[in-house]
């Protein structure tokens, strides 16, 4: 299992208020793309959890983790300050999980944004 760096750049990124979705995530200084932003830590519901979330606010806030070959799928709610990474159609960075560290690494993918939008 990966073990969390004291190094995490979590520092890259704060939770501010927005003026499009309520609280979004937000680069603190400008960052190149390719620039890891840190890494958070993950629960991985099952399958069954994952279906009763879709119906509540908390399905919001939960990452895609994989699914079935029928079709379930499961989901991961992340500790930190990237529970709060907005969605958008042109995003200023990506994330990746990462289900046998049970992690969420956050890498910006736009060269000197502030804003970051996943």
């Amino acid at each position: 299992m990966l073990s969390m760096s004291p190094k995490n750049q979590a520092s890259l990124v704060e939770v501010k208020q927005s003026p499009l979705h309520g609280r979004g995530l937000y680069a603190v200084v400008h960052v190149s793309a390719g620039t890891q932003l840190g890494t958070w830590p993950i629960l991985i519901l099952t399958e069954e959890d994952t279906a009763r979330l879709k119906n509540t606010r908390l399905y919001h806030y939960v990452f895609y983790v994989d699914e079935n070959a029928d079709g379930a799928m499961r989901a991961a709610v992340a500790f930190g300050a990237i529970s709060m990474c907005n969605h958008s159609t042109d995003p200023n960075a990506g994330f990746e999980v990462t289900a046998a560290d049970a992690t969420v690494t956050l890498t910006a993918t736009k060269t000197s944004q502030r804003v970051m939008r996943s």
